[in-house]
């Protein structure tokens, strides 16, 4: 067993050591087109396994959204088959949910967008096994009847059935993605409060509550800046789990700092440490800035195989994030310095 982990955590390395580099995203800058990206990550990066047989001059912003997206499932497969079977299996389990609920995601947008390309471009079929509904009928679903039908007898379905709607102009999306990653944040950390002891229970529960910790900031800044929301409200909508923040921590910032000031909140925080920056752009680039800094401590040096996958599944979440911000910073003729600025690596 212990050489099977070993063997996952070299592999996990391997991979990440191709992740994309400086000269990758000075050249993706460059482009001037949601084609010419396309064309660069399937020529010139391991994105080409994805992209492979794409026509990049015929993609649009989302169907390449979606396959950069689903390439991280085609990647982890390699890392898959030593963890399934094994004590990693729950780590890989992980993977799985996160796709299960980027898949129902990306289903929803189709309706809102009427585009099902997106949807049937790749399908992670490498994990077919594990997911817990019929990937090839909830790709060809064209309305919420027929995905509550696909997610009937799965957790989804209370949480997808309460946002059904006929017309889709005013639909709640933001609303849905909360409650479903919520659902996640709390199914994760049921899973390794039962599987995990000691250290590394220490630090894979430190690791994933900083990640909710730090989506529960955004929530609070976002609701706060732009929706002027109540504070008994914004405590309804944050994920109960805290880290380098206690429960009345989070409670003070909510009740007494207006969104300015969390900023400010963070600097004087545990977190001032993984802040390379203190020139304030917005709330998810410091956020996305502590994750990947956090991440990248772990991913280099510890030889603990749950540990190391769990950073790659998050530094590989921010690269894809990376790149879904050249392509809308392309789009939008965003002028190249300010694009850089917004990528972390």
């Amino acid at each position: 067993m212990e050489a099977v982990l070993n063997a996952m955590t070299t592999k996990t390395k391997a991979i990440y050591a191709k992740r994309l580099k400086d000269t990758d995203y000075n050249n993706l800058l460059q482009k001037r087109s949601v084609p010419e990206i396309a064309s660069y990550l399937k020529n010139e990066t391991y994105y080409s396994a994805s992209l492979e047989g794409i026509n990049e001059k015929a993609l649009h912003r989302g169907q390449l959204e979606i396959l950069i997206r689903n390439d991280l499932v085609i990647r982890l497969s390699a890392i898959l088959r030593y963890a399934f079977g094994s004590e990693a299996k729950g780590l890989a389990a992980m993977i799985v949910r996160q796709s299960e609920i980027n898949l129902i995601l990306t289903v929803i947008r189709s309706f809102v967008s009427n585009d099902y390309n997106a949807v049937t471009a790749k399908l992670p079929v490498i994990i077919e096994n594990q997911v817990c509904f019929d990937l090839k009928a909830i790709a060809a679903c064209r309305n919420f009847d027929e995905l509550l039908e696909v997610l009937k007898n799965t957790p989804y379905y209370s949480i997808v059935e309460k946002y059904q709607k006929k017309e889709m102009d005013d639909f709640d999306f933001a609303g849905i993605d909360q409650e479903l990653h919520r659902y996640y944040f709390e199914t994760v950390q049921s899973f390794v409060r039962k599987n995990f002891k000691g250290e590394d229970r220490e630090v894979i529960e430190s690791l994933f509550n900083t990640e909710v910790e730090l989506d529960n900031i955004s929530k609070i800044y976002r609701l706060k800046k732009y929706f002027k929301a109540g504070n008994e409200l914004i405590k309804s909508m944050i994920t109960p789990i805290y880290s380098r923040f206690s429960k009345k921590e989070i409670e003070d910032i909510i009740d007494h700092s207006d969104a300015d000031h969390i900023f400010d909140r963070l600097l004087a925080s545990g977190y001032k440490n993984y802040i390379k920056e203190t020139n304030f752009l917005y709330i998810e680039h410091t956020t996305k800035m502590i994750n990947y800094n956090m991440n990248r401590r772990q991913i280099l040096f510890s030889s603990n195989p749950n540990l190391v996958l769990y950073a790659y599944m998050n530094l590989m979440g921010i690269e894809i994030e990376n790149i879904i911000d050249i392509i809308e910073g392309v789009r939008y003729r965003v002028p190249i310095d300010q694009i850089k600025r917004m990528l972390i690596y």
